[in-house]
């Protein structure tokens, strides 16, 4: 029972890692131009979080003190405890180590997975494994796509030019699998039009896109609901 539920978590995870594989490339090439890019590849795990570590490299990079960088990573990825709070009832009575690295791997993708798996039928524990075998997926592929953008962003080519357009595929992609995806893809696109025009960050752009397409996805799917 537990392989299958992790096999399914596994699974589950597969299109959201391919979904952000341009970003991931994004992180990487930004890795490579930082001034330590051993201690910033590091990040890619600690920090847990793309918009949290591109935003952070950036800031470095501008000459910014280390806590201002540190405080806005936290900012941005203080968003996650909304997230923990909806996977309260799937850990809340689980052992306090088993909370804490549930904790310690929850983004976009493993809520979206976790809240989609709660929807199903089946006990508590059958949804901790599906958890489980989305975060390996997603921890694994993670790292080895930014991997694959630090090699990248070594190289003489105008990669991030490139790989800078492609992160709206990383933003809308995953929410195809969800209900709302269409205003969530809609949604995506505008914010991420508004930023540009804004001239904000390109760390800050996907973030400020990933919240529009789950606040229009969400809303569109409450209101299909309630008729």
């Amino acid at each position: 029972m537990h392989r299958r539920e992790l096999r399914a978590g596994a699974l589950a995870m597969v299109p959201f890692v391919v979904g952000y594989v341009p970003f991931g490339l994004l992180v990487g090439v930004a890795i490579a131009r930082s001034t330590d890019w051993f201690a910033a590849w590091t990040g890619t795990i600690t920090v847990y979080g793309g918009s949290a570590q591109l935003a952070l490299l950036q800031l470095l990079a501008g000459g910014a003190a280390a806590w201002t960088a540190a405080g806005a990573a936290v900012l941005i990825n203080a968003r996650l405890l909304v997230y923990s709070m909806a996977l309260l009832p799937t850990f809340a009575s689980a052992r306090l180590p088993v909370r804490l690295a549930a904790a310690a791997f929850v983004i976009e993708p493993t809520w979206a997975v976790a809240l989609q798996r709660a929807e199903s039928p089946g006990t508590v524990s059958e949804r901790r494994w599906h958890y489980a075998g989305a975060t390996v997926v997603l921890t694994f592929g993670w790292l080895l796509v930014v991997t694959a953008g630090l090699a990248l962003g070594q190289l003489s080519t105008p990669s991030l030019s490139v790989i800078g357009p492609l992160c709206l595929i990383a933003v809308v992609a995953p929410h195809l699998r969800l209900p709302g995806g269409i205003a969530a893809i809609i949604a995506a696109v505008a914010a991420t039009m508004l930023g540009v025009a804004m001239a904000l960050p390109s760390g800050v752009i996907p973030l400020l896109a990933m919240a529009a397409a789950v606040a229009a996805g969400l809303g569109t799917t409450r209101n299909g609901t309630r008729r």
